[in-house]
């Protein structure tokens, strides 16, 4: 068996502690279904930020999906980065798509809900799936749990899309297999 294959949160460090300590309100980026969203909103006492999935090709060939967050203005210019590729891609192909991007990072609803705790406890959620030759250990989600209840935020294991819930049996199926571990643990592992 080879080393384990660890594939990190795409965020700063400091978008994580932010999250950890900080979390106010929280909700669906887009429309239904409810469990299943293209994004979330996580907004702290300083910052907002949107977490979504991403998606890396490991050189195994295996396809992570980590959990990516970041402030609506980066994830827009990481956006701007991305697409004029994606686009002549797709033009390359016949596709006739508009992929443009308005000037504005998007602002978060009025809608969103109040995360009821102040002392809260976070961990980070890492997917572990063996493989002949290595373990590959993917950053997909944040659990953060008081004695109010508990909210998952992280992506789905074969799209791209994001799972929001708070549903303790929902919660329960998407942990298991996967290593919880605390947010200083996760960024002793990161080695920051």
């Amino acid at each position: 068996m080879g080393e384990d294959t660890f594939v990190h949160l795409d965020c700063p460090a400091e978008t994580l502690v932010a999250v950890e300590t900080r979390l106010r309100r929280f909700g669906r980026a887009g429309a239904a279904p409810e469990w299943l969203v293209s994004g979330v909103w996580l907004c702290t006492e300083g910052a907002d930020y949107i977490a979504t999935a991403s998606a890396e090709v490991l050189d195994s060939g295996f396809v992570a999906r980590p959990l990516s967050i970041h402030r609506p203005d980066e994830l827009v210019r990481q956006l701007k980065r991305d697409l004029p590729n994606v686009s002549a891609r797709l033009i390359g192909r016949n596709g006739d798509f508009d992929l443009s991007l308005g000037e504005e990072a998007p602002q978060p609803p009025s809608s969103l809900e109040q995360w009821p705790c102040r002392s809260y406890s976070t961990r980070v959620l890492l997917r572990v799936s063996r493989r002949q030759s290595t373990n590959n250990r993917v950053a997909c989600a944040l659990l953060m749990e008081c004695e109010k209840g508990s909210l998952l935020v992280g992506t789905d294991p074969s799209t791209l899309a994001m799972m929001l819930s708070q549903d303790p049996a929902l919660i329960a199926r998407y942990s298991d297999g996967c290593e919880a571990l605390s947010p200083v643990e996760y960024l002793k592992l990161c080695g920051d």
